[in-house]
């Protein structure tokens, strides 16, 4: 099972279970933590659900939340050997690793008023220019529990999700000149998301002590490094035992791994910049799906843009540009968004009316939506509304050299285009347009 937890329309933060696409709502104000604590289990809360929803929401325009938004604790391990040693010679060692680290798990604990949303902005923390994501994996304790066994702790684990811990590197120097370990450059913002996933759908993974799934960094698109799950030196299992000795782990709780190896820009300082303002991040785990994150000055606001509009000159008269465009079955040909896979229904020639049916993914779940053409004239514009009611517009205007085409995401059309616009997706709208034109402009003029 997948579980989000999502502000519905009416302002309520719920949670919902995933179903194709879909999101089967939970009643008002009951939390995915709510129904940890409740003791009725997940299980129980998916055939509530399943059977009788209190709403049913399109994934695809649900604003996310972090899973746990508020979790009552989190502990941070440093479970994976290559980012132990990686991390040791970076700041300054051979990369020998403590003889201590292999005796027990290590752990500090992190900001539980600090964190982040799937998609949310990560504001760069005053004082640093080392600013830092780590690629991690975390489990949430599905109950109270104490004194565990490393056999049998993880029975107690209600789901895994992505944990992107977000550091000061440059603060964690100076700190580490005290024995009491990480302190503010760990305290500004932790992300989780975008699921809670059940353990059964990762066991057939399992290998050794973790799972063989990917766990990768990307910085704006492009693949910084990572590794695998399965390269975990500490089970999960034993950083339960270890984390719930002579004390109580709640329902809720967030234990999580560590950075996996070349997870961070730390290990690879020596060829990559840190972060900074404009930057975008992407820590994605195999089965997990991603957190995303746009990097931001500290007090920086979001205007929105509410016709988000980008353009490009195609080598080619407009006829030959508009036959692509109309043409549903090539969409998938051109789209920077990486969300459109297929066209399931709609006519070989879009014209005014005509409905389209899209297959799509999005966080690793695929979905349909159904578009409907509002706006049409040959060779000159054509536009349609996806269920969120905002438009996607192409105007094609014949230029010297070719055709000046515009492509634009109007967010005016929709009762929602405000609170959209503002949000991740409406960033991932204008970063998929800005990629979706040069494609469209190859496709045209290479005759594809």
């Amino acid at each position: 099972m997948k579980w989000v937890s999502y502000r519905s329309s009416d302002g309520s933060e719920r949670c919902g279970l995933v179903r194709g696409g879909k999101i089967l709502g939970h009643t008002p104000g009951n939390t995915l933590l709510d129904v940890l604590r409740s003791g009725e289990g997940l299980q129980a809360a998916a055939a509530l659900v399943t059977s009788n929803p209190a709403e049913i929401v399109d994934l695809a325009w649900a604003e996310l939340l972090a899973p746990i938004p508020v979790p009552p604790s989190v502990r941070d391990f440093a479970a994976f050997e290559r980012h132990v040693s990686n991390a040791g010679a970076a700041a300054g060692g051979d990369g020998t690793i403590s003889p201590l680290w292999y005796e027990e798990p290590i752990f500090y604990f992190s900001n539980p008023a600090a964190i982040r949303g799937p998609r949310d902005d990560i504001p760069v923390p005053a004082g640093t220019t080392a600013w830092d994501y780590e690629v991690e994996v975390a489990a949430v304790i599905a109950d109270d529990c104490s004194d565990l066994d490393a056999a049998t702790a993880e029975s107690h684990i209600a789901g895994y999700l992505v944990y992107c811990d977000w550091s000061a590197r440059d603060l964690a120097a100076r700190e580490r000149g005290f024995v009491f370990g990480p302190s503010k450059s760990k305290d500004t913002a932790t992300s989780l998301g975008p699921y809670l996933v059940t353990p059964d759908e990762l066991e057939p993974c399992r290998s050794g002590k973790g799972y063989t799934l990917t766990m990768n960094g990307y910085v704006n698109g492009e693949l910084y490094g990572g590794g695998t799950w399965s390269e975990i030196h500490w089970s999960f299992g034993e950083l339960l035992a270890h984390a719930s000795r002579d004390t109580t782990l709640r329902a809720g709780d967030i234990i999580a791994s560590g950075a996996v190896g070349t997870g961070c820009i730390l290990e690879l300082s020596e060829h990559r910049d840190y972060l900074t303002p404009g930057d975008t991040v992407r820590v994605e785990v195999e089965r997990l799906g991603a957190v995303e994150a746009r990097i931001v000055g500290k007090g920086d606001k979001l205007v929105p843009e509410m016709m988000i509009a980008r353009s490009i000159v195609i080598a080619a008269p407009p006829a030959a540009v508009f036959d692509v465009i109309a043409d549903p079955r090539r969409h998938a040909h051109f789209d920077g968004s990486g969300t459109v896979t297929d066209i399931i229904t709609g006519p070989g020639r879009l014209t005014l009316g005509a409905e389209f049916t899209v297959s799509m993914v999005l966080f690793d779940v695929p979905y349909e939506v159904t578009n409907t053409v509002l706006e049409y004239e040959e060779n000159r514009r054509i536009a349609w509304a996806h269920p969120g009611r905002h438009r996607w517009r192409y105007e094609l205007q014949e230029v010297e050299g070719g055709t000046l085409v515009t492509e634009t995401c109007d967010f005016t059309t929709s009762p929602w285009g405000e609170r959209v616009a503002g949000s991740a997706w409406g960033q991932r709208d204008a970063e998929g347009i800005e990629k979706t034109l040069p494609l469209l402009k190859a496709l045209v003029e290479n005759g594809a």
